[in-house]
């Protein structure tokens, strides 16, 4: 044993029942067959175990299981020996072997540690040629031995011999160079030409181009599985396009016959077709006026609600405490009503795009009771929440519309109540094997509403009391988008009042039940970051916490620089979204804040340029969108063009910390 093995393993002898095998250590494709078992002696020696034909899809799925033995700190700062059984491997492709052989050479940098030695045990030749090539590429030192036992025996004695013929000169003829080239473009680029079964046929086993040829061999093997992937979707390629053509001449002749029958109907589908032109049209310019109106409102607000945060934060007396409460109240207030009619302006035009997912009802439930209790608390009123026991914590349904009802609800019925308290229950109705049929209550003890009224209280923009001496405001928006938010998810919202006894708005939504929980949770955060990892940035933590902020507006730049530089980063600022690409040439930065609308180049168009032009330091660097463009379209675009994240503006500062934290927090931890 060389002095390196003997850091490794020291004095004591191993043996195979030495070895730790844990249960999420070990990966079973029952499909394929592929397995790779993985066992360890802590800090001294790894044992993986491998079968089957492992392509490059087999090995990505027990990647993550050799990654779990290193992330447990089995091997942290340690030499060890590493003892690999390929006796039960019966083909690697080229690529499964390079996503291992790069996977082990990042775990070993990552985790401090070294393999003084590899065992391979059981090897085919074939795989020996190839896992010679390899040892290079993870700078290991490669032992072969015939069986698991030998490699044990071996690491337990005293010499272990250098593998032999690594410093022989050989000497190859320049007409066996030539004829061997031959024979390799045959191979690799002529289908019809047969491969040689047993290559000591061609070459004894110690020709120094024996193991060569079974390289070029195996490398032909890859080569054909391509092939006829590529023409397997070739012809799927043909005949979808095919299918598509006879689609295209039956539809043509369908249409054909149709306009042939109905020359008389032509006048009318014309002017339904220009009245549906109009329609889009109108609907676009009210979308664009809105959008556009939001974007100028909440440009100024932005700084308004930045900048009163700020100035809470700092030592104010008993008065300008008042002052600057009232102000952040007021404009929160203005944000709710810009909310509020953006919702409904894109609930009324019919854009109602949520998709279903699985979520906790459970756990939204309690986070709304929450978030409500301190705005009924400082009203003296009671919040309670009352869920049946036997309503399961994971359903199917439209969350986010879910939250918004009843928040709207939950919020309208504190403003309306001046004592007594507010209840929100849920309760089973029905239930079948794959549906769960829920009714949701909100009632209050408030002032009610008269019977004349409540046919009218889901209306637009329609309040009790309308007159110029009401108590309360808001916009009366906040029920007409619950009603038609509840119609759409297949419910009916109902109102029971009694006015100055109080009121019940109830509702009967029916959800899908989770049967595999795994399959359809999903986290949000985790489908952003899907698109795109984090960035690291080695050049340490000063310039990890750099942010480079992109934004025309000099107000903008002075609130988001307060909020920035109170939390604990340095900020650069470009003007547009050129000069943002030329910062991003010339330093590393961790973050970058990109506003949308600015002149030169967009914040588009600057993202897809650090993207894709191969020019900028990091092309993967975090951009989050901070804009005052807040429509869930604006959102998707920002996506779609690269970008990683969005907050729309006025930008809270909880908003803002709950950002960095998932891109660039301050701790070297992400």
């Amino acid at each position: 044993m060389n002095q390196s093995q003997g850091q490794a393993s020291g004095s004591s002898r191993f043996s195979y029942d030495m070895l730790e095998f844990r249960p999420e250590w070990q990966f079973d494709d029952p499909d394929t067959g592929v397995y790779y078992h993985s066992a360890a002696v802590p800090g001294k020696l790894f044992f993986t175990s491998l079968g089957g034909n492992i392509t490059l899809s087999a090995a990505q799925k027990g990647i993550p299981y050799v990654e779990r033995v290193f992330a447990d700190g089995i091997f942290n700062d340690s030499d060890y020996v590493r003892i690999a059984d390929y006796s039960g491997v019966d083909k690697a492709s080229i690529n499964s072997r390079l996503l291992y052989a790069n996977t082990l050479n990042r775990l070993n940098a990552e985790y401090n540690s070294n393999p003084v030695v590899t065992y391979i045990c059981g090897a085919s030749p074939v795989m020996k040629a190839m896992l010679r090539i390899f040892s290079r590429v993870v700078n290991q030192r490669f032992v072969f031995v015939e069986s698991v036992e030998n490699a044990f025996r071996l690491l337990n004695s005293d010499n272990v011999e250098p593998i032999s013929g690594e410093k022989e000169d050989v000497v190859v003829s320049r007409r066996e160079i030539e004829d061997f080239a031959a024979m390799c473009g045959h191979l690799l680029f002529d289908e019809k030409t047969p491969e040689c079964t047993d290559c000591e046929d061609l070459y004894p086993p110690d020709h120094p181009l024996n193991e060569l040829y079974r390289i070029i061999v195996l490398l032909r093997s890859d080569l054909q599985e391509l092939r006829k992937k590529e023409q397997k979707q070739s012809e799927e390629t043909r005949n979808a396009l095919e299918d598509a053509r006879r689609l295209n001449e039956r539809l043509a002749e369908e249409k054909h016959n149709v306009e042939e029958k109905e020359k008389v109907q032509q006048g009318l589908i014309e002017n339904l077709k220009k009245a549906r032109i109009e329609a889009e049209s109108a609907n676009k310019a009210k979308s664009e006026f809105l959008a556009n109106i939001s974007h100028e409102v909440r440009t100024p607000l932005h700084a308004v609600i930045g900048m009163t945060e700020l100035l809470i934060e700092t030592k104010l007396d008993k008065d300008q405490r008042y002052y600057t409460d009232t102000l952040y109240s007021s404009a929160k207030m203005l944000l709710m009503l810009i909310n509020d009619i953006l919702d409904f302006s894109r609930i009324d035009a019919g854009r109602i795009d949520e998709e279903k997912e699985a979520f906790n009802l459970r756990q939204l439930f309690q986070d709304i009771i929450s978030i409500m209790k301190e705005k009924a608390s400082c009203k003296g009123l009671v919040l309670a929440g009352d869920m049946d026991e036997g309503i399961p914590d994971m359903l199917i349904g439209y969350s986010g519309y879910m939250k918004q009802i009843l928040l709207n609800l939950i919020q309208n019925a504190i403003k309306f109540t001046y004592r007594g308290q507010v209840t929100v229950t849920a309760t089973a109705v029905s239930e079948t094997e794959d549906e769960l049929v829920l009714k949701m209550s909100v009632q209050d003890t408030g002032i009610g509403i008269p019977e004349e009224q409540q046919d009218q209280i889901f209306q637009p923009f329609t309040q009790i009391d309308a007159s110029s001496t009401r108590k309360e405001g808001g916009t009366g928006l906040g029920l007409a988008i619950v009603r038609k938010l509840v119609s759409f998810m297949g419910g009916e919202i109902h109102l029971e009042s009694s006015e100055r006894e109080g009121s019940t708005f109830s509702f009967s939504l029916s959800f899908e039940k989770v049967k595999d929980t795994g399959d359809h949770v999903t986290d949000t955060m985790t489908d952003a970051k899907s698109a795109r990892n984090q960035s690291d940035v080695s050049e340490g933590t000063a310039e990890r916490l750099q942010v480079l902020l992109v934004e025309d507006n000099a107000i903008n730049q002075k609130v988001a620089h307060a909020m920035l530089q109170k939390m604990g980063y340095k900020i650069d600022i470009a003007f547009n979204g050129a000069e943002a690409v030329e910062a991003l040439q010339q330093k590393n930065y961790g973050l970058v804040l990109m506003d949308l609308q600015m002149p030169v180049m967009d914040g588009y168009e600057a993202t897809r340029t650090i993207r894709g032009s191969g020019k900028v330091l990091n092309s993967n660097v975090p951009i989050v969108a901070m804009t005052a463009n807040a429509t869930k379209e604006d959102r998707q675009q920002c996506l779609d063009s690269g970008m990683d994240d969005y907050i729309p503006k006025p930008v809270e500062r909880k908003v803002m910390m709950n950002m960095l934290k998932r891109w660039l927090p301050l701790t070297e931890e992400k």
